[in-house]
């Protein structure tokens, strides 16, 4: 085989490499963290005050994870159970924005609302908590593995 055929089949054998990866880089499926994303960062000075106003707070609200029971638990101190007058939880998936779950904040007696997570995928979470009290904003976030 002479040095003409080496090169010619050298240059077809990256062409279909580069046209493989090509093909593989367009099949992926891409996920924006949010589908709205330009909309929320125009407003996302005020999720800043929303933040302000839970680090004034004396006593935030709790989000833990029970893996035995498989629940996010969320639990409000007794001065600001009174005052909720709207809320959400968000259990958000970066990785997947179709995983996303969305609760209405819906406290029992003893301020704790408990989020079953069974069948969810296994991995990296935020448990975004959204309220209102007294015509204030509030939020709050914490990562989740499970």
């Amino acid at each position: 085989m002479n040095w003409g055929a080496r090169i010619t089949i050298s240059f077809i054998v990256f062409a279909m490499i580069i046209f493989t990866m090509v093909f593989i880089s367009m099949n992926q499926d891409i996920n924006l963290v949010s589908d709205d994303y330009y909309k929320q960062e125009i407003a996302y000075e005020e999720q800043i005050q929303r933040l302000r106003n839970t680090e004034s707070l004396q006593q935030s609200p709790e989000i833990t994870i029970d893996r035995n029971a498989q629940q996010v638990i969320v639990s409000f101190p007794k001065e600001l159970r009174d005052q909720i007058k709207d809320g959400y939880i968000l259990l958000f998936r970066p990785s997947d924005s179709r995983l996303d779950k969305r609760y209405e904040l819906a406290l029992n007696e003893e301020g704790v609302q408990k989020v079953s997570i069974r069948g969810q995928v296994k991995g990296l979470w935020k448990a975004k908590l959204y309220w209102q009290g007294y015509n204030i904003e509030y939020y709050q976030e914490k990562i989740l593995n499970y």
